[in-house]
């Protein structure tokens, strides 16, 4: 009786067990990067960046040295929509396109523009997507172009931009959640945006062994998107961070400026003082690992106002001025010059925000919906029109904890500096 029964689970276990509608890796054409282009007839045009399997064990990962050959394939086709052209683009294809690996996102300048929500839906209903993909606007450029380039330090530029943009110390691998989010609460969105970069000098290959600067991808900014979902503009390169530093998104930034020499021997002065009267040499630079945001929201009068405190926490890295970093009075008055310096260019960010692109990329709305719900319902259906007109006050307080190996400068004494 027991070899029976036995006899039958076992038949079971053979007939309803299995993985029925699997796929062999060999048969996936696995997808790192996609890309959306509108071209001039209305028609999509969408490029897939493909990982190529090793083309031979020499060049592979199993010996340990590195192919000849890019570890990518790029492929394109048009469609009516996303969907719609990736059938089109399996058409050229051994392998079924998998894009469950898919980690990056390009958008073309030109469909930017006309307007992303025709192509966006795909992105948050397909499980196939993953929400913690980046997307990126390419900045002058279309998305096929920068897909295209091969990237020295990395076998795939869709791996590339991700890294360059971690590096920067922007968030990790979540910029297209952050854009529904946004789109779902202000209306408005944000995207990082690449740009194609040439050599800033071009240097001639002169052995088979030189290796000059190439055309390459960079981090250009962020790019900024109106309630529509279409394109009003970019913060470039040095102003995405401070939307970064108001959210608290910023992980760690280099800042730079000039001290002027009037520093030396005497404290105070104008925030002009800063960065008048001084020789390109005269430059602090610092390093800030540490950042913090503050936003209070004042509901005093006819329009809200905001209190914006700033923190910060560095430490210097070079120091060409003539201050002598060893006295602690010398390193608060790289503070305060350095204070004075971000706080006009957060200003200066702040107020192309609000009248060029007026559209609310810092939450200002939502810090208002959570302290003062009962406000905002006032405010929320017009707060496109009243964001451009609120005034904004804005403190920055870096602490900087160190000034490196030394503190006076290991080189002699120069013109205008402080005496051993």
């Amino acid at each position: 009786m027991f070899r029976k029964i036995s006899s039958v689970f076992l038949a079971l276990s053979l007939i309803l067990t299995g993985c029925w509608d699997r796929q062999e890796l060999n048969d996936q054409a696995i997808v790192l990067g996609w890309g959306m282009d509108l071209m001039e007839n209305g028609e999509y045009l969408a490029t897939a960046n493909l990982v190529l399997p090793l083309v031979s064990k020499s060049g592979g990962q199993e010996s340990g040295g590195q192919s000849s050959t890019s570890g990518f394939m790029t492929e394109s086709a048009f469609g009516k929509n996303n969907r719609d052209a990736e059938q089109n683009m399996q058409r050229k294809l051994s392998r079924v396109l998998f894009p469950g690996h898919r980690r990056n996102i390009f958008i073309g300048e030109k469909l930017a523009e006309k307007g992303v929500f025709s192509i966006m839906d795909e992105y948050g209903r397909s499980p196939m997507v993953r929400p913690r993909s980046n997307i990126f606007v390419v900045k002058g450029g279309t998305a096929q172009e920068a897909m295209s380039i091969a990237y020295q330090l990395e076998a795939n530029p869709a791996i590339a931009v991700q890294k360059i943009q971690e590096k920067s110390g922007a968030p990790i691998s979540r910029s297209l959640l952050d854009f529904f989010i946004m789109a779902n609460g202000t209306g408005c969105g944000v995207m990082p945006a690449l740009s194609i970069e040439t050599p800033e000098v071009n240097t001639d290959k002169k052995t088979p062994e030189d290796s000059p600067p190439q055309t390459t991808l960079s981090l250009y900014g962020a790019a900024v998107f109106n309630e529509k979902l279409k394109l009003a503009g970019y913060l470039n390169y040095d102003e995405f961070w401070v939307r970064l530093w108001i959210t608290n998104r910023l992980a760690f930034r280099n800042f730079t400026t000039i001290i002027n020499s009037i520093d030396a021997d005497k404290p105070g002065g104008a925030a002009a003082d800063a960065l008048s009267g001084a020789t390109r040499g005269k430059t602090v630079s610092i390093n800030v690992d540490t950042f913090k945001s503050q936003i209070t929201p004042v509901m005093t009068g006819a329009l809200p106002k905001f209190r914006i405190l700033l923190e910060g926490k560095g430490f210097i890295e070079e120091n060409n001025s003539p201050l002598n970093l060893s006295r602690p009075d010398n390193v608060q008055k790289v503070e305060a010059r350095m204070n004075q310096y971000l706080e006009a260019r957060i200003k200066k960010v702040l107020t192309k925000v609000q009248k060029d692109f007026k559209c609310d990329i810092f939450g200002f709305g939502d810090t208002i919906h959570h302290r003062h719900p009962y406000q905002w319902k006032k405010l929320a259906a017009d707060w496109d029109t009243i964001f451009p007109d609120i005034d904004m006050d804005i403190t920055v307080k870096l602490n900087l904890t160190g000034t490196g190996l030394t503190g006076q400068s290991l080189l002699p004494t120069r013109d205008g500096g402080e005496e051993k």
